[in-house]
């Protein structure tokens, strides 16, 4: 069994993690074209695709069916509005790069999942959802993204070496769910009609997840100047030593980040309420 995860962004493209039974990358790209996804799928021909992303704008409302049930488990994530509310609004561009995604793999022979059994077809999965259900609860408040995620994976016997980024690690947590949900090891909250998003196990608890305990502190190499740091700006590409929290400029950086990543979870949100910064458009 060989599952691609797809993990979907707008500049940056997609990344893509394939991994088979025994739970290693047979392969991963970076910064994909959508234009470039149909060859790609030809060439692995995975028993399931599993996306990060929405499949189709919602029927009514500003969220989908399958949003507010995974809500309810205290898994915060965006809702999927209807076309009017978001075929014109740039924040939901990365849900268009989705559709397109999906509509790709279903004229390469992957038809959007509803229900039944999942082989062959194209899952709606959110990463950050999968690390929680796997974990039996959410993140510790104020842990790394990358980090954790990364521990989850390798917890569930996943060998990440190769991963070199927060988004191929999620694209790796989408792979996973659609191998879980090869083994009908899965649950599907939601309206298929509307679409349904994958989780990687075949019951939820009965009360909403909480918080993890925090992990021991990690040992953190001196910095290489005294007096100067690694800037927190959350870049992984970004090298810069700075006396302050920000490298000049970066600051930015990281708001622009956290609207990003707000997606993942309510930590996102609370660190832009804790700094004074603006939510994205449709959460004020």
């Amino acid at each position: 069994m060989r599952s691609l995860g797809i993990d979907v962004g707008v500049r940056k493209g997609l990344d893509l993690v394939l991994l088979d039974e025994g739970l290693a990358p047979v392969a991963t790209h970076r910064r994909l074209p959508v234009t470039a996804l149909g060859r790609l799928i030809e060439e692995h021909r995975p028993d399931v695709i599993a996306v990060d992303s929405p499949p189709s704008w919602a029927t009514s409302g500003r969220a989908r069916r399958t949003e507010r049930e995974v809500r309810w488990f205290g898994i915060q994530c965006f809702g999927t509005p209807t076309r009017d509310r978001g075929a014109d609004h740039p924040f939901y561009e990365w849900m268009r790069v989705g559709f397109e995604v999906f509509r790709v793999a279903a004229a390469n022979g992957y038809p959007r999942y509803g229900s039944g059994p999942p082989a062959g077809h194209a899952l709606e999965v959110f990463p950050h959802a999968t690390a929680v259900v796997l974990a039996g609860c959410l993140p510790p408040q104020g842990s790394n993204k990358r980090s954790w995620r990364g521990a989850v994976l390798r917890a569930a016997g996943v060998d990440g070496a190769s991963l070199s980024s927060v988004d191929q690690v999620d694209a790796a947590l989408a792979a996973l769910t659609g191998l879980f949900a090869l083994r009908r090891r899965f649950s599907a909250p939601g309206d298929p009609a509307e679409g349904v998003i994958v989780l990687p196990s075949a019951t939820l608890p009965a009360n909403p997840y909480r918080r993890c305990p925090a992990a021991p502190e990690e040992e953190v190499e001196q910095p290489p100047f005294a007096g100067m740091s690694p800037c927190r700006c959350g870049d992984p590409e970004c090298a810069a030593l700075t006396g302050a929290e920000f490298a000049r400029g970066h600051d930015a950086k990281r708001k622009s980040g956290l609207w990003a990543r707000a997606r993942a979870g309510q930590e996102a949100v609370d660190e832009l309420r804790r700094r004074g910064w603006e939510l994205p458009p449709e959460m004020r």
